[in-house]
């Protein structure tokens, strides 16, 4: 694998439901993190959830959220930061009105490391219509 660099709103861009910037994927390319990208609305929310093999961490670039995790609220704003630990159920309801902008990091725990990683970063990828990728 071979360095490489992305401008602003360069990446990997998936229609998976809405649209998704992978900047740095699971599967192409994909070394133990992913990151992605994307601009979301109110009524665009996943249901809630559990990833099976990774943690996720979001940091909000745009927009207020209420992130649920084992049972706790967590209200975050701009440059705000929530981690959400494998194998527990979560989910978020965006607060703000308009266009809410995230920047998402996955990765394979230890405990799952070794049993592979198929995150939603890879379903996207796989999935997902490819709109546009980096020249």
């Amino acid at each position: 694998m071979r360095p490489y660099a992305l401008n602003a709103g360069d990446g990997w861009t998936y229609r998976y439901d809405i649209n998704f910037t992978v900047k740095a994927g699971e599967l192409n390319p994909g070394r133990g993190a992913s990151v992605i990208e994307y601009t979301t609305r109110k009524g665009e929310e996943p249901p809630d959830h559990t990833h099976s093999t990774e943690d996720e961490i979001f940091y909000i670039l745009k927009g207020d959220l209420t992130f649920r995790c084992d049972g706790e609220s967590f209200e975050v704003g701009v440059g705000g930061f929530m981690y959400l630990p494998q194998g527990i159920e979560h989910g978020y309801t965006i607060r703000s009105e308009g266009d809410v902008q995230l920047l998402v990091i996955t990765f394979p725990t230890r405990e799952t490391a070794d049993q592979g990683w198929d995150g939603f970063v890879a379903d996207i990828e796989a999935q997902g219509e490819l709109l546009n990728k980096p020249s």
